[in-house]
């Protein structure tokens, strides 16, 4: 096997997402071959070198990628300090799988396309702005969107002096419900778009990710996905 970065053999270990992985080697946590290395651009042979973490010698994991069609009121965590229902809740057997996480957030009240996984290089990709991996979302608003403010959707809000580009925006159902897509995840960042324009968000469902749709499968379910699905997610087909 090539060398690999030390942050991405880490990811693969399922210690966490990339960023997290370089936060651990940052922050001396990691030890190769009896040295703790710091260094980011440090790379190791995964068949020779022996990295350890808190002791425990790492091994490359068997990796999962999983959809989640999450319901309103699960928390994107994997365990909560007040009991509260998390996502995690909702995979049954496969709760048990060492390092799974969510990729991204959808917060407590959203719901929609979850991707779960043991895999932060995959995760990487996802979250990462350079990859511009799409977010499509179905948005419904208290209150009927004017043509003003569609226009204004059309070409882009600024949340925190950054422009969020929003594109394939439709509009249904008395102008209520909006369909849209977005290249970025900064968080509740849709309920900001239609808040800076004085809208409230009643319901916001995630439905695809990349040119993979969540379909037909139900609220609350989940799927392991394949070697399709994951083209489709990285928009490779």
């Amino acid at each position: 096997m090539e060398k690999i970065r030390i942050a991405s053999f880490l990811a693969q270990c399922s210690l966490g997402s990339r960023r997290k992985c370089e936060i651990l080697v940052l922050e001396g946590k990691i030890n190769v071959n009896g040295k703790i290395i710091k260094e980011l651009y440090y790379k190791i042979d995964p068949d020779s070198d022996e990295v350890e973490y808190l002791n425990k010698k790492l091994k490359i994991e068997n990796k999962v990628i999983i959809a989640l069609n999450k319901p309103s009121g699960y928390l994107c965590t994997m365990k909560d300090d007040f009991n509260r229902q998390t996502v995690i809740d909702l995979m049954k057997d496969f709760n048990i799988i060492k390092g799974l996480f969510p990729v991204g957030r959808l917060d407590l009240n959203s719901r929609g396309l979850l991707l779960m996984t043991n895999d932060g290089d995959f995760a990487y990709k996802i979250l990462h702005p350079k990859f511009n991996i799409s977010k499509t979302y179905e948005v419904i608003l208290k209150k009927p969107i004017i043509a003003e403010d569609i226009e204004k959707l059309s070409m882009g809000i600024n949340i925190d002096d950054v422009k969020v580009n929003v594109t394939n925006v439709k509009i249904s159902e008395n102008n209520k419900k909006i369909t849209l897509t977005i290249h970025e995840g900064r968080k509740r960042i849709i309920r900001r778009i239609f808040k800076e324009m004085g809208y409230i968000v009643y319901d916001l469902k995630r439905i695809s990710i990349g040119n993979f749709n969540i379909g037909n499968l139900n609220e609350g379910c989940f799927k392991v996905l394949n070697e399709q699905d994951l083209k489709k997610i990285l928009m490779l087909s």
